[in-house]
C-alpha cells in the first residue's frame, strides 16, 4: 500500500511540475508582464498561428488596449474572433463587449479579415 502511494507520488509530482513549468515559461506572458510588448506579440503570434486560443485572445487584448501596438478595435475583434473559434470563453466575452462599440462598417471589415486570416493559414492577419 505504501509502495503504491509512493509510486503514484513519484509519477504525479513530476507531471504536475512539467505542467506548471510550461505555463510559467510562457515567454509571451513573461515579456508582457515586463512591458516588452514586441516580444510578447512575437511569441504569441507563433502560438496563434498554430491555433492557440489563449495566444489569439492575448493578441486581441493587446490591440484593444493599445499595448505595444496601435489601438485598433478591428484587429482586436479579428483576434477575439479567432480565439472564439478555437474555444476561448474570454475571447467570446471580449468580442461581445467590443462589438457594442464598433460600427457596422468596422464589423464587416473585421469579418472579412477573419476569413482572409484563416484562408492564409494565419500569415495575413493584419500584422
Amino acid at each position: 500500500m505504501i509502495k503504491a502511494f509512493l509510486l503514484n507520488l513519484m509519477i504525479a509530482v513530476p507531471l504536475t511540475a512539467i505542467g506548471f513549468e510550461a505555463k510559467a515559461l510562457d515567454k509571451g506572458f513573461i515579456a508582457y508582464m515586463l512591458n516588452d510588448f514586441s516580444t510578447a506579440l512575437s511569441e504569441w503570434r507563433k502560438q496563434a498561428e498554430l491555433g492557440n486560443a489563449t495566444a489569439q485572445t492575448n493578441i486581441g487584448n493587446m490591440y484593444e488596449a493599445g499595448n505595444g501596438v496601435i489601438k485598433d478595435n478591428v484587429l482586436a475583434y479579428l483576434w477575439y474572433s479567432l480565439g472564439t473559434i478555437h474555444g476561448s470563453d474570454t475571447a467570446k466575452e471580449n468580442k461581445g463587449e467590443l462589438e457594442k462599440e464598433m460600427t457596422p462598417t468596422e464589423l464587416t471589415m473585421a469579418g472579412e479579415m477573419v476569413e482572409i486570416c484563416i484562408v492564409s493559414e494565419y500569415k495575413n492577419c493584419g500584422f
